[in-house]
């Protein structure tokens, strides 16, 4: 992976994100946050650290991200938020913007599957792990987002676990490309410009980035079955998507006195019925 070309793109697309590679460690979150403890003047321009392979990548709620060496693109993008702290769930779903808009750039049929995870049919092919520091930084009056991405990009079919609780595929397998692995350098430069301009557009412009998620929506207008942190179930129709992305549903049988319209801001899980 060759930093410079991505660091080069970046700047004439006027992002100043710095650019750096490991071939390997346990998570890119974990690592970015350890450049940036070392050196917090990082944190002020952004910095984006990228590997080749995770031992110990993670996904929401203690899930694991797996993926083959060399394969997939794997980073984490570290910076102080200029927004109020408790606007950063914001990040998560500029970031699924940012990624589809990179995607569909490159003809990818790409959904958003609320709040983290990026679809291809019925299928995951992106998800996101954003994570809130707000106050690891000193003489920082915001703290510091890591927002972490893994994209199947050269993933095969037979590289996906048969245990994955929602199925995968990856970009190389819905080409059905017949010239080799794609290019993972290349798709990197969309990625990150897309997640950037989203990211800009989280402060003042964030109704805009719902509704342009709305029309790539997995689940907008749909009937769901949501499974709450505490293991409650609740099955409705999605309605809308609330002021900072909370699911807004419909519920079919609503329990005697409660409100029929219910606002989910995080669910242990969401599925289509």
């Amino acid at each position: 992976m060759d930093t410079e070309i991505i660091q080069d793109f970046l700047i004439n697309k006027k992002c100043n994100w710095e650019i750096k590679f490991t071939e390997e460690c346990e998570s890119t979150n974990e690592e970015v946050l350890k450049i940036i403890k070392g050196n917090p003047t990082l944190a002020l321009s952004g910095l984006v650290l990228l590997t080749d392979w995770q031992s110990k990548g993670r996904g929401r709620r203690g899930s694991t991200w797996e993926s083959n060496k060399s394969k997939d693109l794997l980073f984490s993008i570290a910076f102080s938020p200029t927004m109020d702290a408790k606007n950063w769930t914001r990040l998560t779903h500029a970031t699924a913007l940012g990624i589809c808009k990179a995607l569909k750039e490159l003809n990818y049929d790409v959904t958003i599957k609320w709040p983290n995870d990026v679809y291809i049919g019925a299928s995951k092919v992106a998800g996101i792990l954003v994570e809130s520091f707000p106050k690891i930084l000193q003489n920082s009056k915001t703290g510091l987002a890591v927002i972490g991405v893994g994209l199947n990009v050269n993933s095969k079919h037979e590289d996906f676990s048969d245990n994955f609780r929602t199925p995968a595929t990856s970009l190389y397998v819905k080409t059905n490309s017949k010239n080799g692995e794609l290019n993972k350098q290349q798709i990197a430069k969309m990625l990150l410009n897309q997640i950037h301009i989203q990211i800009n557009r989280c402060e003042n412009c964030f109704s805009e980035i719902l509704d342009d998620i709305k029309k790539i929506s997995f689940i907008y207008q749909k009937r769901i079955r949501i499974q709450l942190s505490n293991g409650n179930l609740i099955t409705g129709k999605v309605l809308d998507f609330g002021n900072e992305g909370e699911i807004i549903i419909e519920k079919e049988l609503p329990e005697p006195g409660e409100p029929k319209i219910e606002v989910i801001t995080s669910a242990h899980e969401v599925r289509l019925i």
